[in-house]
């Protein structure tokens, strides 16, 4: 990996990567058995998603987010992952960032959730998301359902304060 990072809109081309990204973080951050789910998740999108690339089109994670359904001002992440051995370079605080920005500018929304587990709740809770639910081996044996949320305003202060 080299130079600039961008975001770039999902394209049903990218499957493969997408693939191959959420392989790359098996079995450390998801399941096996997610893969399923996550292949129908980018085959019909159900809000924007994106790549997180270098300039010269090598990619290095993906994520996205969409609208509740049943909390219209409630915004999900979505699957966001940055290529397992690319961890530890500050790629997912990008990732991470990007989307917020892009929730935060649609004045619908007032909170962020995400689901994720117990080996990315740290992560999250550096960034302003508590922890609202618990489910033990939620996802899978081992990989506990940790729903965390976060007001937006709190988003949007903190990127005013730069």
């Amino acid at each position: 990996m080299s130079g600039t990072v961008r975001l770039r809109s999902w394209r049903a081309e990218d499957r493969a990567l997408g693939e191959a990204l959420f392989d790359s973080n098996t079995p450390r951050y998801f399941a096996v058995v997610e893969k399923a789910d996550f292949l129908a998740f980018v085959d019909d999108l159900p809000g924007p998603y994106f790549v997180l690339e270098t300039l010269d089109g090598e990619a290095l994670g993906c994520g996205g987010y969409a609208r509740k359904l049943d909390a219209p001002s409630v915004a999900a992440l979505c699957w966001g992952m940055v290529r397992g051995d690319l961890h530890g370079r500050r790629l997912g605080e990008r990732l991470l960032a990007e989307r917020l920005d892009r929730i935060a500018a649609d004045p619908v929304f007032q909170t962020v959730e995400i689901k994720t587990t117990q080996h990315s709740r740290g992560f999250f809770a550096r960034y302003g998301f508590v922890e609202t639910a618990h489910t033990p081996d939620g996802f899978a044996p081992g990989m506990d359902l940790v729903v965390m949320t976060s007001p937006l305003d709190a988003w949007r202060a903190r990127r005013e304060r730069g």
